[in-house]
C-alpha cells in the first residue's frame, strides 16, 4: 500500500510539473508575442533611403523571428491537450490558447503589413533618387544644348554632330531609368495610400522635364543636320567641279595630236570612257540641281549661295561639253576613224564581258535553277544574234580602214581584227557547249523529279503488296480478288510512267550526262522493283483466287 501511494505521489507531482512548466513557456511566449508586437507596429518609415534599408534589414530579421516562434505556439497546444482534466480547467491553463494564438496571428499579419510599409518607403525613396539623378543628367545635357550654336564650318559642324553621336546612347540609356521610375511609381501608387500627391508630382515632373529635353534635342540635331547638308552641299559642288575641270584638261591635252591613224588612235586612248564619264557628270549635275532646289526651298537665308554654286557648276559642265565638241570637230576626217576605234573598243568589251558569262561552270542543283539558267542561256543566244549586225558592220569598216597598208599602226588593228574574228567564233562554239550542258542538266533535273514520284509509286504498290491477306469468308475472297484485279490494272497504267522514265534514263547514259552512273544506277533500280512488283502481284493474284476456290468449297461443304 505505501508503494502505491508513493507512485501515486510522484505522478501528481510530474502532472504539477507539466502543469507549471507549460504555465512559464506560455507566459514567455506571451511577453515574447508583447515585444515582437512592439517592434512590428513601430511606425517609423525611415528618413531616407540608407535607413529605410536598415529598418527593412531590421524587419526581416523579426519576421524570421516569427516563423521560428510557429513550432513553440503549436508545442504549447500540444502540451494543453497532453494536460490531465484537473489541471486543464484551471484559470489561466488552457483557456489563454487561444488569445495566445490570435495575438500570435495579429503579430504575423502587422509584420507582413510593417514589411510591405518598408518596401513602399524604400521604393519611394529609390524613386525620388532615381528622379533626381536623372534629372541632374538632364539639367546638364540642357545647359549645353542652350549653349550650343550651329557653326558655319563644315570642319565645326563635324565636331558637333561627333558629339550628338555620343550624346545619343547615353539618351537612350535615360529613356530607361525614366521608364524605370515610371514602373516603380505605378506600383506605389496601386499600394502606397499615403503618398499619392508626393509620387504623381515626382513622376509627372521628371517626364515634362526628359520630354521637353529630347524635344529640344530633335530640334538642335534637325538643325545641324539642315546645316550639314547644306555644307556638304557645297563641297559636292567643289569635288564635282574640279572633277569637271579634270575632264577638260584631258580633252585639251589632245590637242597637239596628229589625225593619222597613230594620232587617231593615241586620241583614243585618251578620250577612252570620256562619254561615259560624261553621261555621269550629266546625271550628278542633275542630282546636284535637284538637291540645290530642294536646300534653297528649305533655308531661303542660303538660297543665293545656293543657287550660285549650282550656276558655277553648270558653267563647268557647259564648259567641258563645248571642248569635247570642239575637238571633235577639229579632227574633221579623223572623226570616221575615231569613231571606228570607238566602235571595236565597245564590241570587244561587250565580247569579252559576254565570253565570260557564257564561260561560266556552274551546274543547277534543282529544277527551278536548271529553268532559270537555261532562260538566262537563251537571252544572251538573242543578245548575240542582235550584236551579229554590230560584229559585221565593224568588221566590214575594219577591213576598209586596213586595206593597202603596212604600217606598225595598221598592222596592230589588223591583227585586233583578227582577234575579234576568233572571239567571235569562239563565242559560238562555247554557246553551244554550254546550252548542251544547261540542257543536259535540266533533263536531269527533270529525270530526277520524275523518278520521285515513279518511285513513290513503287514504295506504295510495295506497301500494298505486303499487306494483303488471305480473307476468311466468300464474299471478302471475291471481292479481296476483284480488289487486286483493279489494283494490277493500275499497275498496268504506272507501267508506262516506268517506262517512260527508264527510256527517258538511258537516252541521259547515252548522251554522256554527267551524271550518268547515277541515272543507270535509279533506271536500274527502278526496272528491277518494277518487275518484281509485277511478278509478286501475280503471284498474289494466283493465291487469292486459290482462296476463293477454297471459301466457296468451304460454304459450300457447310451447306451440305
Amino acid at each position: 500500500a505505501l508503494a502505491e501511494l508513493a507512485a501515486e505521489r510522484e505522478r501528481r507531482l510530474r502532472e504539477a510539473a507539466g502543469f507549471f512548466q507549460f504555465q512559464a513557456e506560455a507566459a514567455d511566449a506571451e511577453a515574447w508575442l508583447e515585444d515582437a508586437l512592439r517592434l512590428a507596429s513601430s511606425p517609423e518609415p525611415g528618413r531616407d533611403e540608407y535607413s529605410t534599408r536598415s529598418l527593412a534589414r531590421q524587419h526581416r530579421e523579426v519576421q524570421e523571428e516569427v516563423r521560428s516562434h510557429r513550432p513553440a505556439i503549436d508545442a504549447l497546444h500540444e502540451q494543453a491537450r497532453a494536460l490531465p482534466p484537473a489541471f486543464a480547467d484551471l484559470p489561466g491553463a488552457v483557456g489563454r490558447l487561444p488569445a495566445l494564438e490570435r495575438r500570435y496571428q495579429e503579430l504575423a499579419a502587422r509584420a507582413e503589413r510593417r514589411r510591405q510599409e518598408l518596401q513602399d518607403a524604400l521604393s519611394l525613396y529609390t524613386m525620388r533618387s532615381e528622379a533626381d539623378a536623372c534629372g541632374l543628367w538632364v539639367g546638364e545635357k540642357e545647359q549645353w544644348l542652350h549653349a550650343m550654336r550651329v557653326p558655319d564650318k563644315l570642319e565645326d559642324l563635324e565636331v558637333v554632330q561627333q558629339r550628338f553621336e555620343t550624346l545619343e546612347p547615353e539618351m537612350n540609356n535615360l529613356a530607361s531609368r525614366v521608364a524605370a521610375v515610371n514602373r516603380i511609381a505605378d506600383q506605389l501608387l496601386a499600394t502606397d495610400q499615403r503618398n499619392q500627391e508626393s509620387i504623381r508630382a515626382t513622376r509627372e515632373q521628371l517626364n515634362a522635364r526628359w520630354e521637353r529635353f529630347r524635344a529640344s534635342a530633335d530640334q538642335k540635331k534637325e538643325a545641324l543636320t539642315s546645316a550639314l547638308n547644306v555644307q556638304n552641299y557645297h563641297l559636292e559642288c567643289d569635288e564635282t567641279a574640279a572633277w569637271m575641270r579634270e575632264k577638260t584638261k584631258v580633252i585639251e591635252s589632245t590637242q597637239g595630236l596628229g589625225n593619222d591613224l597613230a594620232g587617231v588612235m593615241a586620241l583614243q586612248r585618251k578620250l577612252s570612257g570620256m562619254e561615259r564619264d560624261l553621261e555621269a557628270i550629266q546625271g550628278k549635275v542633275g542630282d546636284l540641281r535637284a538637291e540645290g532646289e530642294k536646300l534653297a526651298a528649305e533655308h531661303p537665308e542660303e538660297a543665293p549661295a545656293i543657287l550660285a554654286r549650282l550656276s558655277a557648276i553648270e558653267a563647268v559642265r557647259d564648259e567641258l561639253c563645248r571642248s569635247l565638241r570642239r575637238r571633235e570637230e577639229s579632227l574633221g576626217e579623223a572623226s570616221k576613224l575615231q569613231g571606228f576605234l570607238r566602235d571595236l573598243a565597245a564590241f570587244q568589251a561587250w565580247l569579252a564581258r559576254t565570253q565570260t558569262a557564257v564561260a561560266s561552270e556552274d551546274v543547277p542543283a534543282t529544277l527551278a535553277e536548271a529553268e532559270r539558267l537555261l532562260s538566262q542561256h537563251e537571252s544572251i543566244r538573242k543578245e548575240i544574234a542582235h550584236y551579229g549586225d554590230d560584229y559585221r558592220s565593224t568588221r566590214a569598216v575594219g577591213r576598209e580602214v586596213t586595206r593597202g597598208q603596212t604600217d606598225a599602226q595598221h598592222v596592230f588593228l589588223h591583227q585586233r581584227l583578227e582577234a575579234l574574228d576568233t572571239g567571235w567564233e569562239e563565242l559560238g562554239r562555247m554557246w553551244e557547249n554550254r546550252h548542251q550542258l544547261l540542257s543536259q542538266a535540266f533533263a536531269f533535273q527533270l529525270f530526277l523529279r520524275d523518278s520521285k514520284q515513279v518511285e513513290g509509286v513503287l514504295s506504295t504498290q510495295e506497301y500494298a503488296l505486303s499487306h494483303t491477306e488471305m480473307p476468311g469468308t466468300l464474299p471478302a475472297a471475291e471481292a479481296s480478288v476483284k480488289k487486286h484485279e483493279d489494283f494490277m490494272a493500275t499497275m498496268e497504267a504506272n507501267g508506262e510512267r516506268v517506262q517512260g522514265l527508264v527510256a527517258t534514263g538511258r537516252k541521259l547514259v547515252a548522251e554522256g550526262s554527267l551524271h550518268a552512273d547515277k541515272v543507270q544506277e535509279t533506271v536500274d533500280s527502278v526496272e528491277s522493283r518494277h518487275r518484281r512488283n509485277r511478278d509478286t502481284a501475280q503471284e498474289l493474284l494466283g493465291r487469292l483466287r486459290d482462296n476463293w476456290e477454297l471459301q466457296r468449297f468451304l460454304q459450300d461443304g457447310q451447306e451440305v
